[in-house]
């Protein structure tokens, strides 16, 4: 399987240029127009300097390090709640401990936050030190993030012909989801029946997917082959959700993508252990009550729609269920459909 070199890379500093009167300048429609292109063609793009400087990044993959690091039992404090079978999210989360069948779940543990400010839907934390200075900071990642998601939508109404902020009322309660994850270290034979997170689609908005320098994650392409997506410097990795490509009525696709094992050992190059994996994922969800049906520009007598209209929060509340319930994210059907035969063996759990 070959790298995904080709994703394209757009970069947000350039998306957002204005010339001196505040008109976007050539190179920002430019930009704008390759976002969109990049988002039809594949669901995914490298966005390049995305708002969020290396430092800030640095530092809270520091801070993810040393929560994962604790005693499970320290962790489990603040194990993630079942609520009204929507599944655990708020706190720490391992599929592992909690699916009902362990020996077919994700090879990953997470943490997980909404909006902090939430007051009916506290998140949880730990009351240490540490925590407190994690939590600011993912506070402020949080709000930085979502101002990003706005300028994102921003491009893409535009290139459908609606005004620009058309789509900012509907992430307007800011009810997007963080998760700090870790896969841990593993042997290399633990993926021969199971991988660190099974095929699956993004469930709501728009996605900002930060990685180390771990590699694993891979892209369904329109060739029904999987490809690698390397980490690239200062890049974050962009992708389009359910609920974004419902609006859309399909023509921004919600693509399955999943984390294997890294390519040295796909080829063989067996090590004794699979190093651990960390990345950091902000989830950009709309409002949870939001009617989702393709927008009536996107739809004609030659292009009718091609989705049932769906309340947000009801859609993302059934795929989180599954993913806590399974252990992963993947329903039967389409387990199926996506399991891949590699020498004999099954690879995808």
């Amino acid at each position: 399987m070959a790298d995904l070199e080709d994703l394209p890379v757009i970069d947000f500093t350039s998306l957002n240029e204005k010339d001196a009167q505040g008109q976007r300048t050539s190179t920002s429609l430019k930009e704008r127009h390759q976002l969109f292109l990049a988002l039809r063609d594949t669901g995914f793009a490298y966005l390049k300097h995305p708002g969020i400087n290396q430092a800030t990044m640095d530092e809270l993959f520091s801070h993810s390090k040393r929560f994962f690091s604790k005693p499970l039992e320290e962790k489990m404090k603040i194990l993630g709640k079942m609520d009204k079978g929507r599944g655990p999210s708020q706190g720490y989360s391992n599929p592992l401990k909690l699916a009902h069948n362990p020996k077919t779940s994700d090879l990953k543990e997470f943490f997980g936050m909404y909006r902090d400010d939430d007051t009916e839907k506290p998140n949880q934390w730990l009351q240490d030190a540490e925590s407190h200075e994690m939590r600011a900071d993912i506070v402020r990642f949080f709000d930085s993030c979502h101002n990003v998601i706005l300028e994102l939508l921003s491009a893409v109404a535009e290139e459908v012909g609606l005004p620009s902020k058309a789509l900012h009322p509907f992430i307007g309660e800011r009810s997007h989801f963080i998760a700090c994850l870790h896969y841990p270290a593993t042997e290399p034979e633990s993926f021969q029946t199971r991988v660190r997170a099974a095929p699956h689609t993004d469930y709501g908005c728009l996605t900002l997917l930060f990685n180390d320098s771990g590699e694993g994650l891979q892209v369904l392409r329109n060739t029904g082959e999987y490809e690698y997506v390397p980490r690239k410097e200062d890049c974050a990795v962009l992708n389009v959700g359910d609920l974004l490509s419902r609006f859309f009525n399909g023509v921004l696709p919600s693509t399955m993508h999943r984390v294997v094992e890294p390519p040295a050992t796909r080829k063989g190059d067996l090590q004794a252990e699979v190093p651990d994996r960390y990345s950091i994922a902000f989830f950009g969800h709309f409002n949870r009550d939001l009617l989702v049906k393709p927008l009536d520009a996107l739809v004609s007598a030659t292009n009718p729609a091609k989705f049932e209209p769906v309340v947000a929060g009801e859609h993302v509340k059934e795929r989180v269920k599954q993913l806590h319930v399974a252990g992963h994210s993947l329903k039967e059907k389409e387990k199926e459909k996506c399991t891949e035969s590699r020498d004999g063996q099954i690879a995808v759990a």
